[in-house]
């Protein structure tokens, strides 16, 4: 049974959005609650907007992303907003475990990434096996004369997919509500959903939407 139970209020634009209880048991241990259709989300602790709210201690957590742990705010968002905001990291973490993977041959005798769940009974455990942590375009490179082409769809698919994560952290830092309205968009939600989900004005998600391909074509720039 908790002994001791915080209620948070989170704010935006100076009304209450969502409610967080805080449960603190005898045995020690924290439990967060977000009210129904909303998740906790890991937010920067450099970027979170605690002005609004009483500070809660409790609310603080070490997050992992990739092979790397960061101090993070937790902070409740709509369900639906949170897989879109998680993408990203959720990326990261599957590149960070593919690039531990061992190379093994493959039945061309071409290197494979090892599909093992675990090193336990393979029959290559003990042995000095060589990664997957070098990169794919570096192998090839490495390997033989190739160079990637600037039409090259690999190359070109995975600079696409850093910069949309670059834009996505950029706007998340100095304009929250037009990254909510980004991934909701790019979700597939329309202007009617995200009007219902965000209780913003269709004319401001449409004037929104202006803005952030504004910003699109400043980011996504050549020089």
């Amino acid at each position: 049974m908790a002994i001791k139970v915080k209620r948070v209020n989170f704010y935006e634009n100076g009304r209450i959005y969502a409610t967080v209880e805080v449960k603190t048991y005898e045995d020690g241990r924290v439990e967060i609650v977000p009210p129904d259709g909303y998740r906790m989300y890991p937010m920067d602790i450099e970027t979170a907007d605690t002005s609004a709210h009483s500070f809660v201690p409790e609310l603080i957590r070490m997050w992992w992303k990739g092979s790397r742990q960061y101090k993070c705010y937790m902070v409740p968002v709509l369900e639906e907003l949170f897989n879109a905001m998680m993408r990203p990291d959720w990326s990261e973490d599957k590149r960070n475990l593919r690039s531990h993977k061992c190379r093994v041959e493959g039945a061309h005798g071409t290197p494979i990434i090892c599909r093992r769940a675990s090193c336990t009974c393979c029959p290559n455990a003990g042995k000095d096996m060589e990664t997957n942590q070098t990169s794919y375009i570096e192998d090839l490179k490495k390997n033989s004369n190739w160079e990637p082409a600037t039409e090259d769809i690999t190359s070109t698919e995975a600079m696409g997919r850093i910069l949309y994560d670059e834009l996505i952290n950029f706007l998340a830092k100095h304009q929250k509500k037009l990254a909510k309205i980004k991934l909701l968009e790019d979700e597939g939600y329309s202007v009617k959903e995200i009007h219902e989900m965000l209780n913003l004005p269709s004319n401001t998600i449409y004037s929104d939407r202006k803005r952030i391909k504004k910003l699109e074509s400043e980011f996504f720039k050549e020089d």
